[in-house]
């Protein structure tokens, strides 16, 4: 009888152990990311709800100022899906815009 008992305690120890651990690491988790920096991605989806057009819409958009052909834009759009590159010409339009966008107050999600 004394054996399950501290077999219950050693058990419901280790749970609200585990239970605490994650808590810290959830919050320390949310700390880094609400401290990181907005990526890229992250302003073309800020863009693209603000405007309420598609963030291939913004890539096009940013190609006007450059020598690109629509062939190109829909190459670079499929890379960007699978991979996260953004190209030259939509880093350049984000950075030119960047002031703008920081200024909206509007969550990612």
């Amino acid at each position: 009888m004394i054996g399950q008992i501290i077999s219950d305690a050693k058990t419901w120890c280790a749970k609200n152990l585990a239970g605490a651990l994650f808590q810290i690491r959830h919050g320390l988790n949310q700390k880094i990311i609400r401290k990181r920096p907005a990526a890229i991605e992250d302003h073309l989806y800020k863009i693209a709800r603000v405007t309420g057009k598609s963030e291939y819409d913004v890539f096009c958009k940013s190609a006007e100022s450059w020598p690109v052909t629509s062939k190109k834009i829909k190459q670079d759009f499929k890379v960007y899906l699978l991979h996260q590159r953004v190209p030259y010409y939509v880093a350049d339009f984000v950075r030119k815009n960047k002031k703008h966008i920081d200024e909206l107050h509007i969550p990612l999600f």
